[in-house]
């Protein structure tokens, strides 16, 4: 069989690693929509790539729906978003709009809170 040869995985530094020990563990990860919860981090995929994300590095997570309406579909359309910050700034925004996508993302959250407990849930406070 054709293979594409050893995974490798794109860091928050943009530097690919290929490790066995990161291959061992996206392989045995949980597996939730677009995204798998492992023991050393978490990994997803976008737009080809496969990255992984240490726990500490999430200051927070959120969900976004979007909903879009438009005269050549009928009725609404919504998908949901699981937006991961940095330091203020977004550095992921997976968008997940198959089956019970709100539940996905909640359950992610709600996970990487259990893993990384000074990681918040929801929007920033608004400054005043």
């Amino acid at each position: 069989m054709f293979g594409f040869g050893k995974l490798k995985f794109k860091g928050v530094d943009k530097k690919f690693i290929s490790d066995d020990a990161h291959v061992e563990d996206y392989k045995s990860a949980e597996e939730i929509g677009r995204v798998r919860l492992g023991k050393l981090c978490m990994y997803y995929r976008d737009l080809g790539t496969k990255y992984y994300v240490p726990y500490d590095y999430i200051e927070r997570a959120l969900c976004r729906t979007s909903e879009v309406s438009t005269e050549e579909i009928p009725g609404d359309f919504s998908y949901h978003r699981l937006v991961l910050i940095h330091g203020s700034k977004e550095f992921a925004n997976l968008i997940f709009d198959k089956g019970d996508s709100v539940g996905d993302v909640k359950r992610i959250i709600d996970s990487l809170a259990l893993i990384n407990p000074a990681m918040e849930r929801g929007p920033a406070p608004k400054a005043k």
